[in-house]
């Protein structure tokens, strides 16, 4: 239930699960200082998938989002968010700046309204509010909730590439008349992901286009704590500004809560909206460790 890679304590006498994605992500460091380069580590990822099927739909859903070489050569996402959270009184909007790094999990959330910043550079979660590192329980627990959204959902879908992902084909689902067809991938979590081993997503791409239209999960963590829920990613557009040359992304997520079969059990709880996403050529050494 921890960031990709989170090296925070737990209580278990045997290694934690975030130990094994901590050593992977230094793996991954060293591998590129040795000269590796991004490509060559998300092709080797992708080459990890063990499932024939699932490797193929995988490396041709990446390459229908921009290609292989777009997405290792983006060292940083830079999204202005606005989350709306739809309550029975009136929805409620909130504000947030994310920069991420969608092929090593590095990630930087700044949420104004609480003045705060999470911050993971691969190795640690740390949150600062006001610009004074917190331990506070509440912060870190939406800090690690949000690293799913930063980490599987900006990142789709080379996040179905990442260590520890445990992708299957599972089939194809038809719509109304036989109109559309998707291809559904399983996404289980081993311990080297450090999320519960009770966690699920089943990754929806359509047949033809090969884009992500739908995720369906069970996580742990904020705000869901296992409910599940149908995710519909669309609008579907390159990077803003002059790097027209960038990664496809996802301007839209809805999070509808769903039963066992999948089927809507009331409206959208939330919407996700990305006003903004645009690369960044530079990252400095803070940015994944700093407020």
């Amino acid at each position: 239930m921890q960031p990709r890679g989170h090296p925070d304590q737990g209580k278990r006498p045997r290694l934690p699960p975030w130990a094994a994605g901590a050593l992977a992500a230094l793996a991954a460091l060293v591998a590129v200082a040795a000269g590796c380069s991004r490509v060559d580590l998300l092709k080797s990822r992708l080459d990890a998938i063990e499932d024939d099927a699932a490797r193929r739909i995988v490396r041709d859903a990446i390459w229908a989002h921009g290609s292989v070489y777009r997405w290792a050569g983006c060292r940083a996402l830079r999204a202005d968010v606005v989350r709306t959270e739809h309550r029975p009184l009136g929805d409620t909007d909130a504000r947030e700046t994310w920069v991420a790094d969608p092929c090593t999990g590095a990630f930087r959330i700044e949420s104004p309204a609480r003045r705060e910043v999470a911050t993971f550079d691969g190795l640690a979660l740390r949150i600062f509010r006001d610009g004074r590192e917190t331990a506070d329980l509440e912060a870190r627990g939406r800090a690690v909730g949000n690293a799913r959204l930063v980490q599987e959902l900006l990142a789709m879908p080379v996040s179905l590439a990442a260590p520890g992902c445990e992708v299957s084909y599972v089939g194809t689902r038809v719509g109304p008349g036989d109109a559309r067809t998707w291809q559904c991938l399983l996404v289980g979590y081993g311990p080297q992901t450090g999320h519960s081993p009770d966690d699920r997503a089943v990754v929806e791409i359509r047949k033809g286009t090969d884009r992500v239209e739908a995720v369906l999960v069970r996580w742990s963590e904020w705000p869901f704590f296992g409910r599940r829920m149908r995710v519909e990613m669309d609008d579907w557009r390159p990077v803003d500004g002059p790097a027209a040359d960038g990664p496809v992304v996802s301007r839209r997520w809805r999070f509808i809560p769903i039963d066992e079969s999948g089927e809507p059990t009331g409206p959208a709880r939330y919407t996700l909206r990305l006003e903004r996403v645009e690369t960044m050529a530079a990252v400095g050494p803070e940015t994944f460790s700093r407020p």
